[in-house]
């Protein structure tokens, strides 16, 4: 017959190995999320990607924005002016303006300048880390009333994408605010933290609540895109990848509908990375679209 307190301690040594590594799993991912991979020029370098703001034939100029507590570089590219049209094009998570100097191309035609910053805690910043949407509504803000004084129009991919609407939705910006492209925003932080836990066959029902709470902890806090976009009181046109491991179309679509002048698209066959090859035409589009609905909106 076994020895109960042989079992006992084996259920207990079991029991303490499992809780940590469920504690492990839990570090890892609430720190992957708040210090993501840097997306560098040797990353754009590695897969052809334009390094320099030069690359599509326009003046271009880099610099650096500070905003509390970050460092972030940011392309200037086009005219100097800073009444000049601008268009602020926002990179996804784990990505940098180097991602976003590449997808700027169906953007050309609708503005004369265009500002493409690091995130904090993305790229080439330095000092804090990302806070996930929490704030960098307010960097948006900053940097916008900070390099430019003309009409605006914001884009974005992914998490880039939720920071547009709500960026948009702010009462200081959104007078001049002509436009906001998002390309597959998503509804709350949950969202694309559950995403990446499945793709890595890691359990999301386990995890998700529990990384919230640690990121609630440390000041990260989730916010409804839908929420902003019904606040917004200019043109917001949405794309979204029909097979999209990471931003479900529902919440796409819905955060579309949420708007009070809106544009919703769906590309076929797209993936949550797709948007600038399968995507280049509605891109075009959908700007033209915004650009055709008026000049600057009014905030009543």
């Amino acid at each position: 017959m076994p020895d109960a307190s042989a079992i006992l301690g084996a259920t207990a040594f079991l029991g303490f190995s499992g809780a940590l590594v469920y504690a492990g799993a839990l570090a890892g991912v609430a720190r992957e999320a708040l210090r993501p991979e840097r997306r560098t020029m040797g990353w754009a370098l590695a897969r052809g990607l334009p390094t320099e703001p030069t690359a599509w034939g326009l003046a271009g100029r880099e610099r650096t924005f500070d905003f509390d507590g970050a460092s972030c570089p940011v392309f200037e590219i086009g005219d100097e002016d800073p009444a000049a049209p601008t268009l602020i094009f926002l990179h996804g998570f784990a990505r940098s303006r180097y991602d976003a100097l590449a997808r700027l191309g169906p953007f050309l035609p609708y503005a004369r300048r265009f500002l493409l910053p690091d995130l904090p805690g993305h790229g080439d910043a330095s000092g804090r880390t990302t806070r996930l949407g929490t704030d960098e509504d307010r960097f948006v803000e900053a940097l916008a009333n900070d390099a430019s004084t003309g009409s605006l129009l914001l884009a974005g991919h992914s998490l880039g994408a939720t920071i547009a609407v709500h960026a948009a939705a702010r009462e200081a910006l959104a007078p001049r605010v002509r436009g906001v492209l998002a390309l597959a925003p998503y509804e709350r932080l949950r969202t694309p933290l559950g995403a990446r836990l499945e793709l890595r066959a890691m359990p999301r029902r386990p995890l998700i609540a529990p990384t919230l709470t640690v990121l609630a902890a440390l000041g990260i806090r989730e916010r409804s895109t839908r929420e902003s976009a019904a606040r917004v009181t200019c043109p917001v046109a949405v794309i979204a990848g029909e097979l999209d491991p990471v931003t479900p179309l529902e919440e796409a679509r819905a955060i579309a509908a949420a708007a009070r002048v809106t544009r919703f698209a769906c590309l076929a066959n797209a993936r949550h990375d797709d948007f600038h090859t399968l995507g280049v035409g509605e891109i075009a589009a959908a700007v033209a679209w915004m650009t055709a609905q008026g000049a600057v909106p009014s905030t009543a």
